[in-house]
C-alpha cells in the first residue's frame, strides 16, 4: 500500500508540475534576457511580465488550444506563438527591430537653460491602479508653453498618499498628438526606460542624456505600470476568490498615483488597457478632467 501511495503522490505531483510552462525571453543579437517584456494571451486580454531575467510562467490550463500568445518588448518586433507551440523551458528570441538613422541636426545654440513643464498641478486626486493581469498605459498631453524644443532631463511623479506595499517599476513611454481625433497618436517609444516611484510626495528621476525630445508645443507622454511575476506569485498564492478579493480592497496592495484635475478637454488624460482602444478619462463634476500629475524639466536652447 505504501508503494501505492508513493507511486500516486508522484504521479499527481508530476501532473501538477507539468502544468507550469516556464519560458525566457532574450535579445537574439547578444543573448541578453529582456525583463519586464510584455507577454499577451487569451486572445490578448491578459498579461504578464518577465521578470528581470527575463523568465515568465503561465498555468498550461490558462492556454486555450486555439489561443495564440504574442511577447512585446520596445525596439524589438513582437514574437507571436500558437499555444500549441509553446513548450516548457522554451527559449524565445527577439529580433531587433530595424530602424533607419535619425538625420544629424546641426544647429548654433552654444548654451542651454531648464524649464519646468506643469510646474503648478493645483487640485489633486488620488488614483489607484487595478489589480494583476492588466497592462495599463495612462498618458496625457502637457503644453510646452516655452515653445522652443528641447529634450527632457528630469521627470518628477506626484504620490500624494502614503506610498503602498507594492512599488511597481513604470515603463515610459511618449507619442504624437493627432490633431483629428485629440487623441495621443503613433507612438514614439524607442527605448525602455524604467523608473520606480518610492515615497510620498515628488519621486524625482534623472533620464538618459537626449533620450527622450520635448516638441515646441506639446508633449504627449505616457506610464505603463507594471505588475511584476512577483506580484503574481502572492497573487495567485491565495486560494479562494474571497481571500483574493479581500486583497485586491486592501489599497496596500495596490500602487497609487496623484491626478490632477484640469479643464481644457485636450489636456485630458487617457487610458490603454491591454492593448485596446485609448480612451478618455470620463469628466469629473460636469467640468473637469483628470491626468497624470507629472512635472517635466526640459533642457531647451537659451535664447
Amino acid at each position: 500500500m505504501k508503494k501505492l501511495l508513493t507511486v500516486i503522490f508522484l504521479f499527481c505531483f508530476s501532473i501538477i508540475h507539468a502544468q507550469i510552462i516556464t519560458a525566457k525571453v532574450i535579445d537574439a543579437s547578444n543573448n541578453r534576457p529582456l525583463g519586464f517584456a510584455i507577454v499577451l494571451y487569451h486572445y490578448k486580454q491578459k498579461v504578464v511580465y518577465t521578470d528581470i531575467r527575463g523568465y515568465f510562467r503561465l498555468p498550461a490550463d490558462s492556454l486555450k488550444s486555439n489561443d495564440s500568445l504574442t511577447v512585446q518588448f520596445i525596439g524589438f518586433q513582437k514574437f507571436t506563438i500558437g499555444a500549441k507551440e509553446l513548450k516548457d523551458s522554451m527559449l524565445i528570441k527577439m529580433l531587433p527591430e530595424i530602424q533607419s538613422l535619425a538625420p544629424v541636426i546641426v544647429t548654433n545654440c552654444r548654451k542651454t537653460e531648464e524649464l519646468v513643464l506643469n510646474k503648478k498641478t493645483g487640485r489633486i486626486k488620488q488614483y489607484i491602479g487595478p489589480g494583476p493581469e492588466t497592462k495599463l498605459v495612462i498618458m496625457s498631453r502637457y503644453d510646452n508653453v516655452s515653445g522652443r524644443k528641447g529634450y527632457i532631463t528630469k521627470l518628477s511623479i506626484l504620490i500624494d498618499e502614503k506610498v503602498p506595499n507594492m512599488q511597481v517599476p513604470v515603463r515610459l513611454r511618449w507619442y504624437e498628438w493627432n490633431v483629428d481625433t485629440h487623441k495621443p497618436g503613433k507612438e514614439l517609444t524607442d527605448t525602455s526606460i524604467l523608473v520606480y516611484p518610492y515615497q510620498q510626495g515628488w519621486n524625482d528621476f534623472e533620464l538618459p542624456v537626449k533620450a527622450i525630445p520635448c516638441p515646441k508645443d506639446w508633449l504627449v507622454f505616457g506610464l505603463e505600470f507594471i505588475y511584476t511575476p512577483e506580484y503574481q506569485k502572492q497573487f495567485d498564492s491565495l486560494k479562494s476568490s474571497t481571500e483574493k478579493i479581500q486583497w485586491l480592497s486592501d489599497m496596500e496592495n495596490r500602487w497609487s498615483l496623484s491626478m490632477q484635475y484640469v479643464n481644457d478637454e485636450d489636456d485630458a488624460g487617457f487610458y490603454m488597457v491591454n492593448n485596446g482602444d485609448i480612451t478618455r478619462y470620463a469628466k469629473k463634476y460636469d467640468r473637469y478632467f483628470i491626468r497624470p500629475a507629472l512635472r517635466f524639466t526640459v533642457e531647451v536652447c537659451k535664447e
